[in-house]
C-alpha cells in the first residue's frame, strides 16, 4: 500500500508526516522548488524576514501540539509586551479598545472612551441591545450581518481592517457561516451581540482583548523551523517517505485497486490513496477528466494575492519608540497599504540591536501592482509608512514577497462550494482534499486538515479501499 500527497505545503507535510509515522508509505510531490508553502523565512543582514505567516493562534491547538511532537517545544516564543494594536483613523494611530472579542467589546469603558467612534456612531451599536433575532439560515457576508446589527462604523473602521486584514477579502464578500458562525450563534443565544460579548467565554479573542499573553505564538528562528522539522521528520523515515519537490503532477488516473499519479519528469507513481493538499484550482485541474463535477465546484473559489513589503531601519529613524504591534488600515482610507506588522516590537530576535523591522501589506494588488519593481513597491510602502509614522531615515534593508493567486477568499457560499466538491467525490473513493482552500486559512486549520486527510486515508486503507465505493464523501 502506498499514498501520494500532492503539495509541499504545510498541510501536505503535516499528512505526509503522519502517514509515514503510522508506516505507510508516502511519495509527497510539491512543483516548486522548496517545500513549505507560504511559509518562507529568510535571514539577511541580522534581520529575521517572514515572507508569510509569522505566527498562528493558539486559541486553535493544533499548531502548538505539532511544535511539541517536533520537539520544538522549547521553541515557541509569546509576544511582546506591550500588546496594543492601532487603527489609522484621521491620520492618526489610534489603540484598538481593550477587551475585544474579534470585533466585540467584552468591557464597556473602554469602548465608550475610544475615539474610533462618534457618540452618534456608539449609540446605532447600542441599538444592538434592541434588535430581533435574526431568522435567516443561509449564508451571508460578514458585512451585511454586522451593519444589521452594529452599523457601518463598526464594520468600516474595525471589522473591514481586521478581517479583511486575516482573510483577504472585503468583508462585504466574506462568508459567515465559513468564518465567523460563532457569531450567527452568539446571536440566537443571547439576542444580542453586545450582550454576547459581555458574557465572555466562546467568544473570539481580539488583538487587544484576553488573554493576549497567549493569543500568538511563533518559533525563536521563525516559522520555518517547523517546515525544517518536518522535513527533517520525513527524512529520517526515508524508507517510508519520498520527497519530490521541482515536480509537477500531471494526471491523475484510475487503476484497480488505486491511482495512477504521471509525473512531469514522465514517472508515474500507483497509489492506494492520493491526499491533494493544494489550492482549489490546482486540484481541478487534476480532477478534471475523471471527476468533472468537482472540478467545477472547485473553479468557482476565488482566489485573490498578496504582497508584503519587508523594510530595516534604524530606530533613529523613528520619532519614538515602538510600543505595539502594528496598525491596521481601514479600506477608506486612501493608503496602499491595508496593515503593518511592527515585527521587532511584536517578536524578539527579529532585527540587530539599533534597528526596527516592519512589514507592510499592500491592498488587495492587481497584476499590474504584482508585476511592477521591488524598488516601486518599496517606494508605495515606505510613503504611506511616513504618512502613518513620521518614518525618517535610510533603509537598512528591504524584502518584498509576492504571493500571485494564493489567498483562497472564503466569499459567501463557500461551503456550499466545498460540500458540492465533496458530494462529487463521494464516488471515489482514494482521493482527499486538504488545505486553506478547504476549511481554513490559518496554520491552525491547515495543520488540522494536514491530520485529518491522513487520518482518514489510515481508515481507508485498515478497511480496504476498493471495498469502500459506498464509504462516503472523501475530506
Amino acid at each position: 500500500m502506498s499514498v501520494v500527497v500532492v503539495g509541499g505545503g504545510i498541510t501536505g507535510l503535516v499528512a505526509a508526516r503522519d502517514l509515514a509515522a503510522a508506516g505507510v508509505p508516502v511519495t509527497l510531490v510539491e512543483a516548486g522548488s522548496r517545500l513549505g508553502g507560504k511559509i518562507l523565512t529568510e535571514r539577511i543582514g541580522g534581520f529575521l524576514v517572514e515572507a508569510g505567516p509569522d505566527s498562528f493562534l493558539t486559541t486553535r491547538p493544533a499548531a502548538a501540539e505539532l511544535c511539541r511532537e517536533l520537539g520544538l517545544g522549547d521553541r515557541l516564543i509569546g509576544t511582546r509586551e506591550p500588546r496594543a494594536v492601532f487603527i489609522r483613523h484621521r491620520k492618526r494611530l489610534v489603540p484598538l479598545p481593550e477587551g475585544l472579542a474579534l470585533v466585540l467589546p467584552t468591557r464597556l469603558r473602554p469602548f465608550l472612551a475610544t475615539p474610533l467612534f462618534s457618540p452618534r456612531e456608539k449609540l446605532r451599536m447600542g441599538l444592538d441591545l434592541f434588535l430581533r433575532r435574526t431568522t435567516l439560515d443561509g449564508d451571508e457576508s460578514v458585512g451585511a450581518f454586522l451593519r444589521r446589527r452594529l452599523g457601518n462604523a463598526l464594520v468600516e473602521r474595525l471589522a473591514g481592517p481586521l478581517l479583511g486584514g486575516i482573510y483577504g477579502t472585503d468583508v462585504d464578500q466574506l462568508s459567515l457561516l465559513a468564518v465567523l458562525p460563532q457569531l450567527r450563534a452568539a446571536e440566537r443565544a443571547h439576542r444580542s451581540l453586545l450582550l454576547a460579548g459581555r458574557a465572555g467565554p466562546g467568544a473570539p479573542r481580539g488583538p487587544n482583548g484576553p488573554p493576549a499573553s497567549s493569543l500568538f505564538q511563533s518559533l525563536a528562528g521563525g516559522m520555518g523551523e517547523l517546515v525544517d522539522a518536518l522535513r527533517a521528520a520525513l527524512e529520517r523515515g526515508s524508507q517510508l517517505a519520498v520527497l519530490r519537490t521541482s515536480t509537477v503532477v500531471e494526471a491523475l488516473e484510475a487503476t484497480p485497486g488505486g491511482h495512477f499519479v504521471r509525473l512531469s519528469d514522465g514517472s508515474t507513481v500507483k497509489a492506494e490513496a492520493v491526499i491533494l493538499a493544494v489550492p482549489a484550482a490546482a486540484a481541478a485541474r487534476l480532477l478534471e477528466a475523471r471527476i468533472p463535477a468537482a472540478a467545477r465546484a472547485l473553479r468557482t473559489i476565488p482566489f485573490g494575492s498578496s504582497v508584503a513589503v519587508t523594510l530595516g531601519f534604524p530606530e533613529d529613524g523613528l520619532p519614538r519608540p515602538l510600543r505595539g504591534h502594528g496598525f491596521l488600515v481601514p479600506p477608506n482610507d486612501g493608503l496602499a497599504i491595508s496593515a503593518c506588522t511592527w515585527s521587532s516590537a511584536k517578536w524578539p530576535g527579529r532585527a540587530p540591536a539599533g534597528s526596527v523591522l516592519l512589514r507592510a501589506s499592500l491592498r488587495a494588488p492587481d497584476a499590474t501592482l504584482l508585476a511592477a519593481t521591488d524598488e516601486t513597491l518599496v517606494a508605495i510602502a515606505r510613503r504611506d509608512l511616513v504618512r502613518s509614522m513620521d518614518l525618517r531615515g535610510e533603509l537598512t534593508l528591504t524584502h518584498v514577497a509576492r504571493w500571485p493567486d494564493a489567498m483562497p477568499r472564503y466569499t459567501v457560499g463557500h461551503l456550499d462550494r466545498v460540500q458540492a466538491a465533496r458530494a462529487a467525490l463521494a464516488a471515489t473513493p482514494g482521493i482527499v482534499l486538504a488545505g486553506a482552500s478547504f476549511g481554513g486559512v490559518g496554520l491552525p486549520d491547515c495543520i488540522a486538515q494536514g491530520r485529518a486527510a491522513a487520518a482518514q486515508v489510515l481508515g481507508w486503507l485498515g478497511e480496504g479501499i476498493g471495498r469502500r465505493a459506498e464509504a462516503g464523501p472523501a475530506l
